[in-house]
Formats: structure tokens, C-alpha cells, sequence
């Protein structure tokens, strides 16, 4: 069952979200995204890239990424990147 938790605004905006989140994400970036239902905060996690020789490289998520995300993220990009 999601935690749900309360988040006040500070200053210019400000909003900090609970350590509990934090700490469980292992991330200090997030992005916000306005969807119908409401705001959406999501971590961003960090992707390496490494080449292992000419025709293989690697990936590495600190935080792991599920196959299909993988799968619709190289899609997404195919063509793109050079």
C-alpha cells in the first residue's frame, strides 16, 4: 500500500520531500510532471554508460530499471542517438 504524506511550501517554493523517500529512492534529483490527476514526482535515476569495445557496450542504473522501461526507452530513442 502507497505511503501517503503531507508536504508543506517554503520560501520561493521550496518542498521538501520525507527522508523516508528519500532514502528509499537513493536519489537527490526528481522531476515534476503535471498529469490529471494532480502532480507527479518521480526520481531521476542515474544512468551509465560505458563501452565495453566496437560492437558492445554496457548500461548500468543505480537504481535498476524494469526491462520493459529499457525496452520502450531504446524505442523511443532509436534513430536518435549517434
Amino acid at each position: 500500500m502507497p505511503h501517503i504524506s503531507t508536504m508543506k511550501v517554503f520560501g520561493k517554493g521550496q518542498v521538501t520531500l520525507p527522508k523516508k523517500w528519500r532514502d528509499k529512492v537513493g536519489t537527490e534529483h526528481f522531476i515534476a510532471e503535471e498529469t490529471p490527476q494532480g502532480l507527479l514526482i518521480k526520481p531521476i535515476t542515474e544512468v551509465v554508460y560505458y563501452e565495453m569495445d566496437d560492437e558492445n557496450f554496457g548500461l548500468h542504473f543505480s537504481t535498476g530499471i524494469s526491462s520493459s522501461t529499457l525496452l520502450a526507452n531504446l524505442k523511443k530513442a532509436n534513430g536518435k542517438v549517434r
